[in-house]
């Protein structure tokens, strides 16, 4: 008595559902993703003694900066003209 199956149309309100829900599945896939490298980048690659050069220095903050040797800028004291400045 079968001989023909009627299709429902989606209201609105099911296909905006629809498509949060697809929304929140794509966003937690990500994030697990996401997740995973982050990990992983804490994993070591298992090389012993692997260090990374990290340059340092020290900082007195009741001293007045000077121009670095390489080049870097710093704080003298003399500003040149400020946008805005009278």
């Amino acid at each position: 008595m079968n001989s023909f199956s009627v299709t429902r149309k989606k209201t609105p309100f099911q296909k905006h559902r629809e498509e949060e829900e697809a929304k929140k599945k794509r966003a937690e896939d990500e994030t697990a993703h996401l997740y995973q490298e982050f990990v992983e980048s804490f994993q070591g690659d298992g090389t012993v003694g692997a260090k990374t050069f990290v340059r340092g220095g020290t900082i007195n903050p009741n001293e007045k900066l000077k121009n670095d040797s390489e080049g870097g800028n710093s704080k003298d004291g003399v500003s040149g003209s400020k946008k805005g400045s009278r």
